[in-house]
């Protein structure tokens, strides 16, 4: 039957061990998760309260890139091993660049179906360059 070991206040030894160190890392770690779901939560508010394609591909990928951004760093703090701090990166530098070329490509067929702007919204530097 295996022992359990007591883990002592952050700082003492734990019973045959190294000592126990819950600083910098484990708080940065939970403020960097904290913040990515923040974020990430509020794109999808935003996703749900602006009112057109235009505003709400905006508020999908902006915020929603950096929360992921900001979640990757806490799980790669937290869990410490190279193979999943590799993953991890990973996901982050296919967000930086599927995130852009999607919301390109919405936005494009938005325009061109002609619902993509608001009400009185009267610049549209596009015209000449896409043809319908």
């Amino acid at each position: 039957m295996a022992r359990l070991h007591r883990l002592g206040r952050a700082g003492q030894a734990a019973a045959g061990g190294a000592p126990v160190t819950a600083g910098w890392v484990d708080v940065v770690s939970g403020i960097a998760l904290v913040l990515g779901a923040l974020l990430s939560a509020l794109a999808g508010i935003a996703v749900l309260r602006f009112p057109d394609t235009m505003s709400r591909i905006h508020a999908a990928t902006k915020p929603q890139v950096l929360g992921i951004m900001l979640l990757m760093l806490g799980v790669g703090l937290r869990v410490g091993s190279w193979a999943v701090v590799g993953l991890l990166v990973l996901v982050v530098v296919l967000q930086f660049v599927t995130a852009p070329v999607s919301a390109h490509l919405v936005v494009r067929a938005a325009h061109r179906r002609g619902d993509g702007a608001r009400e009185g919204s009267d610049q549209d530097g596009s015209t000449t360059s896409i043809q319908r």
